[in-house]
């Protein structure tokens, strides 16, 4: 029951102040009594500080705890998780960010339950067919090894991203501007709800909210960066909503790297000056996470060899070891490097089904990736 009742004053400032608002967090750490102490205070007490406005006291003296009461009743019988920051779930990245949510509503994992790296990953809604190759190979790569990819809603990168994670069958939380039942960006209703049944939550800060507030998205961004200690963007061009992620990561404290994009495209130009201003360029997922081709994947089991015969010895696959697909994937190489969707083509393959195969394609050595998302040959087979 103390536990609802923290909850339950952390749900009215957060009403009162508005989401984004670092207030609450301001009141938590420093008013006697913290944000209970804050209330039962009362409307004479707030008018004499000067970090609360006129216009908040009024809201404030507005805003009720029985209606925040309401409030987080409705919450449960939804099945949402309410977290502040006095419960042990409140993700602990998030507590050291300039202006930490008041309240995060979550459906799916618990935050402290998505174990390993963390990586953000955004970008472009209206990605070139290069980012959208990017996105889904970066977010396989990730999801392959472990990680944990933090990223939003949209269509265009964010959804490329999702892709990857959901064909490699790994976790992701995506970040929302609305709130949880809301009806917006019905496009990729179908890969949140696949992000929920493969063990990934859904997260945003609003209660109430059907389409994005105005600055909703620049708010919204801060959470993707701020959950993560890496931030990967994907097409930033210079006057961008994804550029607004590479302030964010800045002012966090987050390294941040960039794919570069094709070269010379004005989609990419504010990608251009980030990595001359010191972004890491990217390629693949095993390049933000520090690990190369064999740490990347799980280290195979040991097989014993049949007694009396000494053990094979371990390298490439003979050519007669391969499977069908690999066969057709490495004829079409035969011609020199290829991308994404000339492979899609001329193997007659799924494109899911193909990032999944190239992927474990690379980590065994048989192929390498290039800039532009180009597969090729290293050594002759």
């Amino acid at each position: 029951m103390a536990q609802r009742n923290n909850i339950v004053f952390w749900m009215w400032a957060q009403q009162a102040f508005g989401p984004g608002s670092g207030t609450p967090w301001h009141i938590y750490k420093s008013f006697p009594g913290g944000l209970e102490g804050f209330y039962r205070a009362g409307p004479r007490c707030w008018n004499r500080l000067d970090y609360v406005s006129e216009v908040q006291t009024e809201s404030l003296a507005v805003c009720t705890a029985e209606e925040a009461m309401a409030r987080l009743e409705y919450a449960l019988r939804l099945g949402w998780q309410v977290v502040t920051p006095e419960c042990e779930q409140y993700p602990q990245e998030l507590r050291n960010i300039s202006d930490p949510p008041a309240v995060l509503y979550i459906k799916g994992a618990e935050p402290r339950g998505l174990t390993g790296p963390k990586v953000a990953v955004a970008g472009a809604r209206k990605a070139l067919p290069e980012s959208l190759d990017a996105a889904r190979s970066i977010g396989y790569q990730l999801a392959t090894a472990g990680g944990v990819v933090v990223t939003g809603e949209a269509v265009g990168v964010d959804a490329g991203v999702m892709e990857g994670v959901i064909a490699a069958g790994g976790r992701a939380v995506c970040v929302l501007p609305v709130d949880l039942s809301s009806p917006y960006m019905a496009k990729t209703a179908h890969l949140r709800r696949r992000v929920l049944e493969q063990g990934g939550a859904l997260m945003t800060e609003y209660f109430s909210q059907r389409s994005p507030a105005q600055g909703g998205f620049q708010l919204r961004n801060r959470l993707i960066t701020g959950l993560c200690p890496k931030v990967v963007l994907i097409q930033a061009a210079e006057k961008s909503g994804t550029m607004i992620y590479a302030r964010h990561a800045a002012g966090q404290g987050r390294r941040l790297y960039v794919f570069p994009g094709p070269e010379g495209a004005g989609e990419f130009a504010g990608s251009r000056r980030l990595l001359r201003e010191g972004a890491v360029p990217v390629y693949s997922g095993s390049e933000v996470l520090g690990t190369d081709r064999a740490i990347a994947m799980e280290t195979p089991t040991a097989v014993k060899s049949p007694e009396g015969e000494p053990p094979k010895k371990q390298g490439l696959p003979e050519r007669q070891e391969l499977s069908f697909e690999q066969q057709a994937v490495l004829a079409q190489l035969e011609e020199g490097p290829h991308t994404v969707d000339e492979l899609t083509e001329g193997c007659g393959m799924d494109p899911g089904k193909l990032l999944r195969l190239l992927t474990r394609m690379e980590m065994q050595g048989l192929i390498e990736s290039a800039p532009g998302r180009r597969y090729s040959r290293p050594l002759k087979l």
